[in-house]
């Protein structure tokens, strides 16, 4: 079978005409609750006097594919997706960069400034072919994923030699470049944590006590416990996120209403909590998800919170497959601009304001980078 370059059917609706004037209008620019500087991350400087903190005087600048910009500049952002994921056949390599180049063109249409890429074990030189054609800013990173996707090299690595790995990639540079890693991604499953899992942890932590690089997670089951595991490695809450923590069959038996509060409780020590199953109805349901957002910023913490698609795809059999899409085809139309195409007008629809979805998408990122 030959390989198809195909996006999936209407994968994006009608995004390929949306500009980004049409992003602002969406929300609420025209009717005075946001101005252009705010959604490009040139708000007014915050008031009152703030602490400086480590991880504030060290990530004043994020690192990109194309060198360091201030975290103020990061715009619009996704704080956890895939340029790039799974092997990527020879032969398909060329395709795979095309591919990833439409995507991330489509996002910068309608307004998408910056991504966060958590593909921790990625081919560099593919990402420098992307980052090259595309006005979106990658953030790349270092650390790992579940031990089952890692290579035998990785997987055979103690906390030492996990702590060099990542401290090399955010310090000097990926793989024989000079393109650092911006944040640290590590993933843990459910409990007890393996101790290769909580090696990684505390590598990650150790990281950014030293050096004050921010840490993500794969979360989809007791983040809170990745949190103390983070915090007694010396890891600074402010710059830790933990992801898919609305994924329902990660609750441990929990209701929503305990859901609701576990995840506060995160919140209150600092750390931030990515949504991402916008469109996923079969995982979380849209009135959970509306529940656990609205529960977090009701109780003064909407400055936690990130959305995001965790948009990948991988090849299978010549074809380009998304994320549960062989289950439910229409996940397929879950790429990066879907996010602002389809999840935030369907938030705002839901009650959510204009300020609260750029507090998601502008204010938290900007402040997660800082330590803030």
């Amino acid at each position: 079978m030959s390989p198809s370059l195909s996006s999936p059917p209407q994968s994006l609706g009608n995004s390929s005409r949306v500009k980004r004037r049409d992003f602002l209008r969406l929300l609420g620019l025209e009717a005075g609750l946001l101005s252009p500087a705010m959604l490009s991350g040139q708000a007014p400087a915050e008031k009152g006097k703030q602490q400086v903190t480590r991880a504030r005087r060290r990530a004043a600048t994020v690192w990109t594919m194309k060198g360091p910009v201030p975290s103020a500049k990061l715009g619009t952002t996704l704080m956890h997706e895939h340029v790039l994921f799974g092997d990527i056949p020879a032969e398909l390599r060329a395709t795979s960069v095309e591919f990833a180049v439409k995507l991330l063109k489509d996002a910068a249409r309608v307004g998408i400034d910056t991504l966060v890429d958590l593909t921790p074990i990625r081919d560099i030189q593919l990402y420098q072919q992307i980052a090259e054609q595309v006005p979106v800013q990658i953030i790349p990173s270092t650390g790992s994923y579940v031990y089952g996707r890692m290579p035998k090299a990785i997987q055979s690595m103690n906390e030492d030699q996990m702590y060099e790995r990542m401290l090399r990639e955010v310090s000097e540079g990926i793989d024989g470049t000079k393109i650092r890693a911006g944040i640290i991604k590590v993933a843990a499953g459910r409990l007890p944590f393996s101790d290769w899992e909580k090696s990684a942890f505390r590598a990650a932590a150790r990281v950014n006590k030293a050096v004050g690089t921010p840490i993500g997670t794969h979360a989809i089951f007791e983040p809170r416990a990745q949190l103390e595991v983070l915090m007694e490695a010396g890891a600074d809450p402010n710059q830790c996120f933990f992801s898919h923590i609305e994924a329902e069959f990660g609750w441990g038996g929990r209701t929503l209403q305990q859901m609701a509060d576990y995840l506060l409780s995160i919140a209150k020590d600092g750390g931030y909590l990515l949504f991402n199953n916008f469109g996923f109805e079969f995982d979380t349901p849209w009135p959970d998800l509306v529940f656990l957002i609205r529960y977090l910023c009701d109780k003064g913490h909407a400055n936690r919170v990130f959305t995001a698609v965790d948009c990948n795809w991988e090849w299978k059999k010549g074809q380009i497959v998304f994320e549960a899409s062989e289950k439910h085809p229409e996940t397929a139309k879950r790429t990066y601009a879907w996010m602002i195409t389809d999840a935030v007008p369907e938030m705002l629809k839901a009650g959510f304001s204009a300020k609260e979805v750029q507090t998601f998408l502008v204010d938290n990122p900007r402040r997660f980078f800082r330590g803030v």
